[in-house]
């Protein structure tokens, strides 16, 4: 009997021991697939905030805008590489950065008839500032002082940097100018608007002299040079006529929806300020215009 009784509770305990058991390890494998899933959810979410900050990275890079390319050297090393000349030439672009390959409404172009006629004139109103300068491993690029603005009609544009391009992007007729001078705005709504100053070959441009003196040869973080003050104004010519059209950034991402005013007077710059130019070659080939229509005034 007392054996019987022992057998019972024997089998009681084991099947007690048994069910908990089985709940332990249902709960522990529901645990185990949470924690699994929690761990997916955080590697794709990884992954997805890495693209973002790839192409936010990539969008300083030209710009603040460049031309945007744009901004802070560093903040592009995470960002595809992308050049003038080898493997990420401009016409592979579009591989990494798809807007340069697929967009419609692209930049620079080769400006030249017809033209339709353009009412709004330009007012340029920039202060002087120290110069602070940078190699962004693109273009020398120098930063503006807060509180220069461009207006055209009732829209205003606040100057955020001005870069160069060697030979210049633009073509009018076809025919390129030694330089050119990208002059990068953005209104209070986020709209870009970029003035082009094509320089020609000639005599030599005093105030490029001091840009370019104290540009880095090397790429590297914006500078501040001592004792220099500097109005990008001093750049323009004395007229502003201009031609206009909507294009977009000249290098990657290549953002559309820029307006671009490139003015039909030229500057100076002598042959020896061109070759002392960190660059020899970064200028994108023009663009097709896709119906776009340039206006002139």
């Amino acid at each position: 009997m007392i054996r019987t009784v022992i057998d019972i509770v024997l089998a009681a305990l084991i099947s007690v021991a048994l069910t908990l058991a089985v709940v332990t390890w249902s709960k522990t494998s529901t645990l185990e697939r949470q924690i699994a899933e929690v761990q997916r959810g955080v590697k794709e979410n990884s992954k997805k905030i890495e693209e973002a900050a790839k192409e936010a990275k990539a969008a300083e890079e030209h710009g603040a805008p460049h031309g945007g390319g744009g901004g802070d050297a560093h903040a592009a090393q995470a960002a595809p590489h992308w050049g003038y000349e080898g493997a990420m030439n401009p016409a592979k672009w579009g591989d990494a950065f798809p807007v340069c390959g697929t967009g419609h409404s692209q930049s620079p172009v080769d400006i030249k008839g017809p033209f339709d006629k353009a009412t709004q004139p330009i007012k340029v109103e920039y202060k002087s500032g120290p110069l602070k300068i940078l190699n962004n491993g693109h273009t020398i690029q120098v930063m503006a002082t807060p509180g220069s603005k461009m207006k055209v009609g009732a829209d205003e544009y606040e100057l955020l940097q001005f870069h160069f391009h060697r030979p210049s992007e633009e073509l009018i007729e076809g025919k390129p100018s030694a330089m050119v001078v990208h002059f990068v705005h953005k209104s209070a709504s986020g709209k870009l608007a970029v003035i082009g100053v094509l320089m020609n070959e000639g005599k030599e441009n005093a105030t490029l002299r001091l840009v370019f003196t104290n540009a880095p040869k090397q790429e590297g973080p914006e500078t501040l040079v001592p004792a220099v003050e500097f109005n990008p104004g001093d750049l323009f010519p004395a007229k502003l006529n201009y031609y206009s059209y909507e294009g977009s950034l000249t290098t990657p991402p290549c953002t559309e929806g820029v307006t671009f005013f490139i003015l039909k007077a030229a500057g100076s710059v002598a042959r020896e300020q061109v070759e002392s130019f960190p660059f020899k070659l970064n200028a994108r080939p023009t663009q097709p215009l896709n119906g776009r229509k340039i206006l002139s005034n």
